[in-house]
């Protein structure tokens, strides 16, 4: 399993290009057997920079999951509707650290 953290902030100004952008990228996810997990509102940064207002946690069952979206001609021809739906956005790929073994667990 894979966890990918996606920043967004949507541009208010552009429900045309949002619509249009999901009308591509739902179907990829569900082509890659992706799930949204969770959706988080970032509503107070206590230090540093507001990152994004939405934070959504997708699970792929692969990295090649991952890659058959973001990497797919359809994604490709959807970016500048992407940029233009969204002020804010940046994909991550995350590991949960609580079920990697720390260096004392793994006895090194």
């Amino acid at each position: 399993m894979v966890t990918v953290l996606a920043f967004v902030t949507i541009s208010e100004d552009a429900p045309d290009a949002l619509a249009a952008y999901f009308s591509v990228t739902d179907p990829l996810l569900k082509r890659a057997g992706a799930r949204i997990v969770k959706r988080f509102a970032v509503n107070d940064v206590v230090i540093g920079t507001h990152p994004s207002q939405t934070v959504v946690m997708v699970e792929y069952p692969s990295r090649e999951a991952v890659d058959s979206v973001f990497k797919s001609p359809e994604y490709a021809a959807v970016k500048a509707v992407r940029d233009r739906a969204f002020s804010t956005y940046a994909i991550t790929i995350v590991d949960d650290l609580s079920s990697t073994p720390s260096v004392e667990q793994s006895g090194r």
